[in-house]
């Protein structure tokens, strides 16, 4: 004992230094791995790897540094520094090695040996280089023990590894084991012994004769080895202790999912008979009046649907998922939808059989059925409704074209549209109430019903509104003829609830492609011919007429080029003044839109107006109008001139608009516009819809400032109803009745009438159209002062305007 102790002569300080930073080392490395790339993105990831492998390797640099030292013989300190940048070299190269390793997933066999080799090879040539350059000429070579030292770092090697990957496995997996430090710390002494062995095999120490004292290193390392190899069967037994009680848990669970699924769930193996079921498959097994169990999949449905079948599992049994809907018959014959989900049953790879979860969707697709007739199909009268009589129009009239509507007849080379109108209604609907006029439609629809021919595709565009297809049907004659009888059978009297109900019809005739070849066009030209029926007595139909048509090319082509307009700068404004007829000063200006098209020349408004009223186009003209208008006034203020008033006309579609209040107080702002000296014009027509949101916009407008007049007044509809509780402070008497004022009594009445209405209620009044001096004279004499017309002056561009107000020449 004492020969050992006296041979055993190191400087223990630093050995024990040496040992505590190889065991912080390997726990950098055990516990700085675990979970690396689960808790952070990959960038981080790889940066904290990068921090760790510098940590360990600077501590496993120490270590080796310090065990050579540590050694009771001289060094040479000629090659130290290369010494010191070598060992940290191999060192950041090994911890690398084992990071990398610990911090994935099992690479399989292969990759473990060798990363072990290599990490072994790598330790091995940094030590042994390290006692060459350190010790030179005094390293002695022993074959023995230089092999005992590869076998014993080799086998280190592979334990440590082993150790490091279980750890990191077992935190991952949320285990925990009251072996991992103590495991960390055999691995670490057992790195630290490597170096001690590598010099003990090559340097002149513990070598005594007649002792075996050199084979204390070698006998602690094997205590190790041994401790090493032991620990990560813990580590496997914790692991699979988990693994035994999930694999528990999910078996009851399964059995749970599979006992108590709400749906039938079917088990097949691998040749595709079922070999169990759950509750509900036997309830399914029941209501198919047969037993499930023994039979092959194809055997489960008719012979029409067993390719689909066949191609399902031929899908599962190929290791995919799939679903498909299939038919199934009742024992009573009744037939049942189902959904069937299949999934394939792999065990390590190996297709072991498949479960199949049939659900009972015949409710789902009852209530599909149900909301697929309600989209396509009026609910009052089960005709097609708009949206499928648009998709037939358009299949007719584009048959390449792809649409919702499937397994349909080839569309006919040509085909006759009617646009059917109940004329009356409206006052039976008015009279009776809804409900009757429901059942009027009713009745209607069977009329249409029992007059047409088969073949013929109808339906209910909306309210009194009908249409119908008639494929094949283009002789003018037999065309005459079809729709005669729908007259005809609308001319008799039917009765609901007990009530005679006489009705006529106004149809409309299109033909394709004839009249058109377009969908939307065909339809447009059919409602055109059935309003022209309406027009002229209704009771009777009417072919749509090129010629007579309202909505011919030019018309079309206005329509478009009004949209451009605007951008295209082809509006203008001209400006006529209100005069004061007693001192001939101007009081005022109407601003007029005028649109100069490039082809056609100067459109004249009651030509486009109505066409913007109709497209809608008219808001946005309007707008620009008022802006056009505010600016050309403020020009006038900024060249010093006088200003008044000027006026813009609003239309009822503008009037309607939410927004229209906030858009003209913005627009007031943004010019900084007095209020004062902008009038809106509006007609009586206006009242006509929602006229408390009329009032409502008009009293906002008039109390910041901006004035209202009622343009055209005398030509609307209860006038003197709500004339009182309109805030509005002018009328303008329409020309209809200035123009014949001097001729006819009734008109002078009239206007007489509305003068003094307006004095009575304190609004100033205008005349509009006067054109005449008898006319000035006649309103000189009724007391009304302020006139518009061509006796004063046209329209006129800004600049004649403005030369107008200071300057009107003398009649």
């Amino acid at each position: 004992m004492q020969n050992l102790i006296t041979s055993l002569s190191f400087h223990w300080n630093w050995l024990m230094l040496a040992l505590a930073a190889s065991i912080a080392g390997t726990a950098v490395i055990a516990f700085g791995s675990i979970g690396a790339s689960m808790r952070s993105s990959a960038e981080a990831d790889k940066w904290r790897k990068r921090a760790l492998t510098a940590g360990s390797a600077f501590l496993f640099t120490v270590s080796h540094t310090l065990v050579p030292l540590s050694l009771s013989i001289p060094i040479f300190r000629d090659y130290y520094l290369i010494h010191l940048f070598f060992t940290f070299a191999g060192c950041y190269a090994a911890s690398h090695f084992g990071i990398q390793y610990a911090s994935r997933p099992w690479h399989g066999q292969d990759k473990f040996i060798l990363f072990s080799l290599g990490l072994a090879g790598m330790i091995m040539l940094f030590d042994y280089s390290n006692m060459l350059l350190l010790f030179q000429d005094r390293t002695v070579w022993k074959p023995s023990l230089f092999w005992m030292t590869v076998a014993i770092v080799i086998s280190i090697s592979f334990s440590i590894l082993r150790v490091f990957a279980l750890l990191n496995r077992n935190n991952e997996n949320g285990l925990s084991s009251k072996l991992n430090w103590p495991g960390v710390l055999i691995a670490g002494m057992a790195l630290f012994g490597i170096p001690m062995l590598c010099a003990v095999s090559v340097l002149p120490i513990l070598v005594q004769t007649d002792s075996y004292t050199y084979l204390v290193p070698y006998v602690g390392m094997l205590f190790l080895l041994a401790g090493i190899y032991a620990i990560p069967d813990y580590f496997m037994n914790d692991r699979q202790q988990r693994q035994s009680r999930q694999l528990a848990e999910t078996q009851v669970h399964y059995m749970s999912l599979f006992a108590h699924n709400p749906d039938s769930v079917l088990a097949f193996d691998a040749k595709g008979r079922i070999t169990n079921i759950n509750r509900q498959g036997e309830l399914l097994s029941r209501r198919l009046g047969r037993n499930l169990i023994g039979l092959h999949f194809e055997e489960l449905l008719e012979e029409e649907q067993r390719q689909r079948v066949e191609l399902h599992f031929t899908q599962i049994f190929s290791g995919q998922a799939d679903i498909m809907e299939v038919e199934l018959k009742t024992g009573e014959g009744l037939i049942l939808w189902a959904e069937v989900t299949s999934l394939p049953i792999l065990v390590e790879g190996q297709l072991a059989g498949a479960y199949s979860i049939v659900k009972d969707v015949s409710a789902h697709k009852q209530d599909q059925s149900t909301i697929h007739h309600l989209a396509y199909h009026d609910e009052l009268t089960g005709l097609a409704n708009r949206r499928l009589f648009k998709m037939k129009l358009e299949q007719f009239t584009s048959p390449e074209a792809e649409g919702e509507l499937v397994d349909q007849p080839a569309a006919p080379e040509r085909f006759t549209l009617f646009f059917i109108d109940l004329d009356r209604f409206k006052r039976i609907n008015d009279l009776f109430g809804h409900a009757f006029g429901d059942r009027v439609i009713r009745q209607a629809a069977e009329k249409l019903r029992s007059c047409l021919p088969a073949g013929s595709f109808i339906a209910r565009m909306g309210g009194d509104e009908f249409t119908v297809l008639l494929p094949e049907v283009h002789n003018v004659e037999r065309v005459k003829w079809l729709a005669s009888e729908v007259v005809k059978e609308f001319d008799l009297p039917f009765t609901v609830d007990r009530n005679d109900v006489k009705l006529s019809a106004s149809v409309g005739i299109s033909r394709y492609p004839d009249d058109a070849r377009d969908a939307g066009l065909l339809l447009k030209h059919a409602d055109t011919a059935m309003y022209e029926a309406k027009e002229n007595g209704s009771a009777q139909y009417r072919f749509y007429d090129a010629a007579s048509d309202q909505t011919s090319l030019e018309q079309v082509m206005l329509e478009r080029d009004l949209e451009n307009a605007i951008a295209n700068g082809q509006l203008r404004l001209l400006y006529q003044p209100k005069i004061d007829i007693r001192s001939r000063r101007t009081v005022g200006v109407e601003a007029l839109v005028r649109w100069q098209h490039p082809l056609l020349g100067t459109i004249p408004p009651l030509k486009f107006i109505p066409l913007a009223e109709k497209s809608g186009m008219i808001v946005p003209i309007e707008q620009w109008v008022l802006r056009t208008a505010c600016m050309q006034v403020k020009q006038w203020e900024l060249e010093g001139s006088e200003v008044v008033p000027v006026a813009v006309n609003i239309s009822q579609i503008h009037l309607m608009k939410p927004d229209i209040y906030q858009s003209i107080i913005d627009l007031l702002q943004e010019l900084d516009f007095p209020p004062s000296l902008l009038e809106l014009e509006i007609t009586e027509s206006a009242m006509m819809h929602n006229e408390e949101h009329v009032i409502r916009i008009l009293e906002n407008l008039k109390q910041v400032g901006v004035s209202v007049s009622m343009d055209d007044f005398g030509t609307g509809y209860s006038s003197l109803s709500y004339l009182q509780s309109l805030p509005i402070g002018c009328l303008k008497i329409d020309r209809s009745f200035i123009h014949k004022m001097a001729t006819d009594s009734d008109s002078r009445a009239i206007a007489e009438m509305i003068i003094s209405m307006a004095k009575q209620l304190g609004l100033d009044i205008v005349a509009e159209g006067v054109e005449t001096e008898e006319q000035v004279a006649m309103l000189r004499h009724l007391e009304c002062y302020n006139a518009q017309g061509y006796f004063y002056s046209k329209p006129v561009p800004p600049e004649r305007a403005l030369q107008q107000m200071t300057d009107i020449p003398a009649s």
